[in-house]
């Protein structure tokens, strides 16, 4: 009995990959043909007047045996020009030959040295060894139709009525919706859009409990819970963005909330950087060097988690005293607590030409792995409004002009505040004199395979 078993175990793969004939019966181990690997060669590409080329085995051809069909799961790159491709294919059988699917055009013979168009899927045919019989599979390559590394852009709104006439707006997500706290004459609103799609609508309401010396470009989100500072020493907090109380108590002078972590609030307060647990006790953090070389005014920072396990809280201002926007640094790790890591100055070096410049409005933003940053006319007058968006990937160091994701044109030149926020979708939001306008990477929208 135990022999009868293992005999029809090892029958088992001479079944599953025997060909089919015209009564769908398997006759002997003659028949037996799969396609065993698909590997493309060098594929070039061309994204508008720029050639390259590159190996098409980086991109793993799939075999699917059950419905006989090959492709590709991680798509081609943008570009990819499949009309003269070589691909190797390897098999177990006698002949394989090819057409375009659907044709009734002509089998031809393949030969690995020649080159095929993949700009439509493919019908190969494997004859079995014994010629008798045949199976057939759909080939296909598939190629990303959108640049990965450019940025569409979406003018979602022209003219917000919600939103017009508002100031010192600060836009922000709560629970997946765009929301926009600012200034309309005397009371302190929230401008709520119900939804993050192309078009929506958009709803307003007068928050309570926030104070006239509420700073709203202090506004951190933790964990879905908000955070505000005062000009006079108070940190509010908000789990729905509309009504607002006080956390801690009174500090004896003003605080400028620099950034909200799960365990800590990092503020500002007379020309010293302080650290507390719950806004009642603070202390004076660390310093790599002088607490004079820290910023004084549109104080920008962001939380980023590094793929090694660090996190790094990066925080961009300006000081009267310097030509450019100044850096600092805060990192930790599993084997350096949070509340031990110093804060450290990136000096601006001679030999650094692209360091961040001092924009009115200064918009700072963590996008793709890399810090990003935009807005209003520099301060020495030598940028105009959203012009530039200025990237850095070493954590504030350089600042890049980018050349591949761009501000809308249509924004170039604007006046008056600007904010903006991303969303979980990794959309950017960019408001300003009452418009949005929505913008993401390409390849950020594609799905995962």
């Amino acid at each position: 009995m135990k022999t009868r078993w293992y005999l029809l175990l090892l029958a088992i793969p001479f079944f599953v990959a025997s060909c089919s004939k015209d009564d769908n019966t398997v006759s002997s181990s003659n028949d037996y043909c799969y396609i065993k690997s698909v590997t493309l060669g060098t594929v070039k590409r061309k994204v508008g007047t720029i050639s390259s080329s590159f190996p098409g085995s980086y991109y793993a051809m799939t075999i699917n045996l059950r419905d006989n069909t090959i492709e590709n799961r991680d798509s081609l790159p943008f570009g990819s020009q499949l009309d003269r491709v070589i691909a190797t294919i390897t098999f177990d059988g006698s002949i394989l030959s090819y057409r375009e699917k659907g044709s009734d055009s002509e089998w031809s013979v393949y030969n690995s040295t020649d080159s095929l168009d993949l700009t439509k899927p493919l019908e190969l045919r494997l004859t079995s060894n014994d010629n008798q019989s045949s199976r057939i599979y759909t080939f296909k390559v598939n190629v990303h139709k959108l640049e990965g590394d450019s940025l569409q852009w979406n003018k979602c709104e022209a003219e917000v009525s919600e939103l017009a006439h508002m100031t010192d707006m600060k836009a922000f997500t709560l629970n997946d919706k765009l929301m926009v706290l600012g200034q309309k004459t005397s009371s302190i609103v929230l401008a709520e859009r119900t939804s993050n799609e192309v078009q929506s609508t958009w709803n307003e309401t007068v928050t309570t409990g926030l104070p006239a010396t509420v700073d709203l470009q202090t506004l951190r989100n933790q964990a879905e819970t908000l955070y505000l500072s005062t000009s006079d020493g108070k940190i509010f907090t908000s789990t729905n963005a509309t009504d607002w109380q006080q956390v801690g108590t009174t500090y004896a002078a003003g605080l400028t909330l620099v950034e909200k972590t799960e365990d800590f609030f990092y503020a500002l307060s007379e020309g010293k950087l302080l650290r507390s647990a719950d806004a009642s006790v603070w202390e004076e953090e660390t310093l790599d060097t002088e607490a004079t070389l820290l910023p004084q005014s549109e104080i920008r920072a962001l939380t980023v988690q590094q793929t090694n396990g660090n996190t790094r809280i990066v925080m961009v201002g300006q000081r009267d005293d310097s030509d450019n926007a100044v850096v600092w640094n805060k990192m930790w790790n599993f084997s350096e607590p949070e509340q031990t890591a110093e804060w450290i100055y990136f000096p601006i070096s001679p030999d650094n030409k692209i360091p961040c410049p001092k924009l009115n409005y200064l918009n700072l933003l963590p996008y793709d792995g890399k810090c990003i940053a935009f807005g209003g006319t520099s301060i020495d007058g030598t940028h105009q409004a959203l012009d530039v968006l200025y990237v850095s990937q070493d954590y504030g160091i350089t600042w890049r002009p980018s050349a591949e994701i761009h501000i809308p044109e249509a924004l170039k030149g604007s006046e008056g505040c600007i904010t903006s926020t991303v969303d979980y979708n990794y959309f950017i939001w960019i408001i300003t004199n009452a418009q949005v306008w929505r913008g993401r990477l390409n390849r950020l929208g594609f799905a995962q395979q």
